[in-house]
């Protein structure tokens, strides 16, 4: 294997959204060990791309759900338009009830909202107005992207510029919005609270949850792919 995809909310960070330390120290070790780790995130790509670069982590990082991919402080390339998530929010929040937008970094692509409102109901008045969009629970906030733009877009983006195959990558994450990953990646590892729905996508499931399940995701890895133990590595 060659490269990690790795969630960030949920994944990397605790129920209070602190990260991880030991989890980002693990994740920082398997780069060392020459697997690339690649922060994929429901988030803005700013905020992984700050985080990728001042903990040893690969440049390049997915953000807004694979809507967008940052290599440097100043590029970040846009796969996709705000213009139809945007007349999806409109919709909604006229048709029903505590649809809010939550307070983030700014979005290129897609729109964030509080999770005060029944999912479902949403997904079905999008579906029947023919919206070509998707309406996604990252557990932590809904998101409406462009239809078909996920998480698998942005990272086959990277992996294709870093002549990498997705059989060759690793997923971690807790989520739906992992679920693309997932499927397209050649080995899959969902944290202990991920949804059992999520779980059984995945290749492989963790005893612990949060960061301390990507801990132990990470030395997953390390004992199946590199055969290493990544606390030998600290001393």
């Amino acid at each position: 294997m060659k490269c990690i995809a790795l969630d960030f909310d949920g994944t990397l960070t605790e129920k209070d959204n602190i990260i991880n330390l030991e989890a980002i120290w693990s994740a920082s070790m398997i780069e060392r060990m020459g697997i690339q780790v690649i922060l994929v995130s429901g988030r803005s790509s700013q905020e992984m791309f700050f985080l990728a670069k001042h903990t040893g982590l690969s440049p390049y990082v997915v953000g807004e759900n694979g809507g967008t991919i940052q290599t440097s402080p100043s590029t970040i390339k846009l796969l996709a338009s705000k213009e139809k998530p945007s007349m999806a929010f409109e919709y909604l929040s006229k048709n029903l009830d505590n649809v809010e937008i939550l307070d983030t970094f700014p979005r290129h692509t897609e729109i964030v909202m509080k999770r005060t409102f029944d999912i479902e109901a949403g997904k079905k008045l999008l579906e029947e107005k023919n919206m070509d969009v998707d309406l996604v629970d990252s557990k932590y906030s809904f998101h409406i992207t462009e239809k078909n733009i996920n998480k698998s877009t942005g990272f086959k983006k990277i992996i294709d510029e870093l002549g990498l195959k997705a059989n060759e990558c690793i997923a971690i994450g807790d989520s739906e919005t992992d679920m693309p990953l997932f499927e397209m990646c050649g080995y899959s590892i969902a944290v202990q609270n991920a949804s059992e729905t999520v779980k059984k996508t995945a290749t492989h499931v963790t005893k612990f949850s949060r960061g301390k399940g990507t801990v132990e995701a990470l030395q997953h890895v390390a004992d199946k792919f590199l055969k290493i133990n990544l606390d030998d590595r600290q001393h």
